[in-house]
């Protein structure tokens, strides 16, 4: 008699509970500022530091399922969000290693999750790599420092070395 008790008091207990919740959550809208980017030129071996800012302006939560870059020079240096809640924002940083690479460099890095349209988001970025020069005052070392000197002048932080696509290199100086 009692193992029919306890056989009813857990089909019932089973009934009762719920058994499992599986909740879709659907595609969202994201923005992401300056996707597209030209770089400066930059000396080969040195490490190109890029600051994207990803915003959650949809309905939804976003959910980050992979980061590919085109490129193993490529890292993602901060923590990868696997969750961005409505409304809200995530800042990564990407290094991008210039040691085996000269001229042009063009890469892409996708971002794949429930995102609105196709389920990707694509950040594109290139910079022209020149070989290191025996004298050290070659003209990116010199606009580099002469950005820093001013900047240091004016009290300001560095300006952002990178111009968009509705940019022209000169807006930079």
């Amino acid at each position: 008699m009692k193992i029919k008790r306890h056989t009813y008091l857990l089909l019932v207990l089973t009934l009762l509970c719920p058994v499992g919740c599986r909740k879709v959550i659907g595609p969202t809208q994201i923005r992401v500022e300056d996707p597209v980017r030209h770089y400066l030129p930059i000396i080969q071996g040195d490490e190109l530091h890029m600051l994207w800012k990803i915003y959650n302006d949809g309905p939804k939560p976003l959910i980050i399922d992979e980061i590919q870059p085109s490129c193993s020079a490529i890292t993602l240096t901060t923590e990868e969000p696997s969750l961005i809640p409505v409304g809200d924002s995530a800042i990564m940083i990407f290094n991008f290693d210039t040691g085996s690479n000269v001229n042009l460099a063009a890469h892409k890095i996708r971002i794949y999750g429930n995102i609105v349209p196709d389920g990707e988001v694509e950040l594109a970025f290139d910079v022209q790599i020149v070989r290191p020069s025996i004298d050290h005052s070659d003209y990116e070392e010199r606009f580099s420092n002469k950005m820093t000197e001013e900047d240091i002048a004016n009290g300001e932080t560095k300006k952002n070395l990178y111009y968009t696509d509705e940019q022209s290199p000169d807006a930079l100086l």
